[in-house]
């Protein structure tokens, strides 16, 4: 087996419990060399759709989130480079000779991916490592190449988390909102009132 490095793009807006527990199961079970989580800079998929809170703060929730984990660097690789983020320049760019890159997402991503932008040559420079359920059977993507990163379903959406800080009072949103997001980045979003109404 070619030795393998690992990618795990999102916006993290913010980052919450289901990435740090996808990105500790995909370091355990990938058997690559880092797994390097990247900070989009301008997701236009969702841009498109919806206020996008500023990468830097993306960025610094990501680095809290993710800063206790043995082999996982987080990456401002994206925002560096400006404009939309594209994941085939990210692996474009990231690409080694002799060397599996693997794509760390969830099977709702992993359905839309022929969506992306030049999907076609993205699938030819890598397999994507979809997180599922324990025990249930590979989810297969036409035209890529796939494995199985297994995992116990953790009940959070960054969607979830920004609807309830929303909804809620600064004196409210550390207890609503601690089972979801690690503590070090709910001191951020309180501290630089983020997702506030």
């Amino acid at each position: 087996m070619p030795p393998r490095q690992a990618i795990f793009g999102g916006t993290f807006d913010p980052p919450h419990a289901g990435h740090v527990a996808a990105a500790i199961c995909a370091r355990e079970q990938l058997d690559a060399g880092a797994l390097h989580v990247i900070v989009a800079n301008d997701p236009w998929q969702k841009s498109a759709e919806r206020i996008v809170t500023p990468a830097h703060h993306r960025f610094a929730m990501a680095l809290l989130a993710f800063r206790d984990l043995d082999g996982v660097v987080v990456s401002d690789l994206e925002i560096r480079r400006g404009g939309p983020t594209y994941t085939i320049d990210t692996v474009a760019e990231l690409e080694r000779p002799g060397t599996e890159t693997l794509l760390v997402m969830g099977p709702t991503a992993a359905s839309g991916v022929s969506t992306w932008h030049r999907a076609d040559e993205l699938a030819e420079l890598a397999t994507l490592a979809i997180l599922q359920p324990r025990g249930e059977p590979p989810l297969g993507v036409e035209g890529w190449r796939t494995c199985t990163v297994e995992m116990e379903p953790i009940p959070a959406s960054a969607t979830q988390v920004r609807g309830l800080l929303a909804r809620r009072r600064r004196q409210d949103i550390a207890s609503e909102a601690a089972r979801l997001v690690p503590p070090a980045v709910m001191g951020y979003i309180a501290e630089h009132r983020l997702y506030s109404p």
